[in-house]
């Protein structure tokens, strides 16, 4: 298979890091994992939510914009090539934040995410005039994403935890 050079793409695309060209981390990927991955989908193919897509350069791609992921193993399963490992806990290190453009922090009912979020992570606090508001437990969201597809503004994003 092709080898790309992922730190050069980087520059070229004015980025500094591998991690921006293969977006959000693979769970349970190892150190190294664009040297160690083979590009040949059967992650994506085995993945049961189907939130794997073929990102940049050919490497697996987690898109929330699809749904979350359930933690269910079937990527690392499939990787023959050890670019994934189970042994590693937590997956990642992802959290959510939930952006400023909020329709329930602006007065709209809408509570989709806390639907969404089987941790629990997101709750809404009652306020006086009947506004709730979002809040984000961070030491329970476990980064699965879930809150991102279901979200009408497109206003939460998952990140590394600092």
């Amino acid at each position: 298979m092709t080898t790309i050079n992922t730190a050069r793409r980087a520059f070229l695309r004015g980025r500094s890091a591998d991690r921006d060209i293969l977006g959000p981390r693979m769970p349970w990927a190892v150190e190294g994992f664009a040297a160690v991955c083979e590009r040949c989908s059967d992650c994506i193919e085995a993945c049961e939510e189907s939130v794997l897509k073929k990102g940049d350069g050919g490497y697996p791609s987690i898109d929330f914009e699809l749904g979350g992921c359930t933690y269910c193993g079937a990527c690392v399963e499939a990787c023959t090539h050890k670019a994934l490992d189970r042994s590693i806990d937590p997956p990642w290190q992802l959290k959510a934040s939930i952006g400023a453009g909020c329709l329930s922090a602006q007065g709209i009912t809408c509570r989709s995410c806390g639907d969404a979020c089987d941790s629990r992570a997101i709750r809404f606090r009652l306020e006086l005039g009947g506004r709730a508001i979002p809040s984000l437990d961070n030491t329970l969201c476990n980064g699965c994403g879930s809150c991102i597809a279901t979200c009408p503004t497109h206003v939460i994003q998952i990140q590394e935890a600092a």
